[in-house]
């Protein structure tokens, strides 16, 4: 049976199982339901009368026949990619949109330099999309990616290192009045702290820090953004992990054992190469690494 135009999702759903080998892997990369990935796969087999996928306790292994149809697949989604992003390359006007992705905990850090493009392009209407989850550029989910780590190493992207970050635990003078100033790691013992949700923490030092050193019991909040986690702390809700650029210029905030628990990371411009010399990207790379290469490290 031929596959109708409308069957083409059904196929991109099944696809997605046959690349990653679950239901959830699948369900999340698509960011759709399991039980929509399931229908679309039942409805496919149905369509076609064939098995494409072997059922087991592991997840589900393609058969012969999914084999050919997924090959097929391969070739189309990367036909698609690729046209996607010469589209994308062949851009070389000032206008249109540029989605760039980070995490919240660097709104407050890229304000100044979103102004600047803001001003030199009225044109390019930004669009930062602030997510814990890593967005796939070579997908075109965004444009340009602020991260935060070990150097990405991605084939296709190509990574520029931006600046070694320092960051230090933190808490308001509030809080300290309240429950007193550790000095010694032993006192921390004593005292409530701010981390992030399971999931991301690996990510971000302290809070993977934290959750290694720090019983469960003295962990008082969580929350799911970096951003937020910061302005817990200001408030006076516990002991966390502040970036040194969130610190300045907020005199009420006071180091903690800063000589014994301070993290330095590196910071990193990522594009993908096919997108990386369109003239929005390169405009707002600039001014980007321009601002990075005057803060001071550590």
């Amino acid at each position: 049976m031929a596959i109708k135009f409308d069957d083409w999702q059904d196929v991109k759903v099944a696809f997605e199982v046959a690349r990653l080998g679950t239901l959830t892997a699948a369900a999340e990369a698509l960011n759709v339901h399991h039980s929509t990935v399931l229908r679309r796969i039942n409805n496919l087999e149905k369509n076609l009368n064939v098995r494409l996928f072997h059922r087991h306790a592991r997840g589900y292994k393609v058969t012969e026949s999914g084999d050919k149809l997924f090959e097929t697949a391969q070739a189309i989604d990367n036909s698609l990619e690729g046209l996607h992003n010469a589209i994308a390359a062949a851009d070389s006007e000032l206008r249109g949109s540029l989605l760039l992705t980070t995490v919240s905990g660097f709104m407050d850090m890229l304000s100044n330099v979103c102004e600047q493009f803001q001003t030199l392009h009225p044109q390019v209407q930004l669009e930062v999309i602030l997510e814990q989850k890593r967005l796939r550029l070579d997908h075109g989910q965004a444009h340009i990616a602020l991260r935060v780590g070990p150097k990405p190493d991605e084939g296709d992207y190509i990574a520029q290192h931006l600046a070694t970050l320092s960051a230090g635990l933190y808490a308001h003078k509030r809080y300290i009045a309240k429950h007193g100033m550790p000095k010694t790691l032993d006192d921390l013992k004593q005292h409530n702290f701010v981390s992030g949700l399971a999931g991301f923490n690996a990510r971000v030092p302290y809070f993977g820090w934290v959750d290694e050193f720090i019983p469960q019991s003295q962990i008082k909040l969580r929350v799911s953004e970096t951003s937020e986690a910061a302005r817990a702390v200001i408030k006076g809700l516990g002991i966390g992990g502040l970036h040194k650029s969130a610190v300045e210029g907020n005199p009420d905030l006071i180091p903690i054992l800063h000589d014994q628990l301070h993290w330095e990371f590196d910071s990193w411009l990522v594009t993908h190469h096919l997108v990386h010399r369109t003239a929005k990207v390169q405009a707002f790379a600039g001014l980007l690494k321009a601002y990075f290469s005057k803060m001071p490290n550590a």
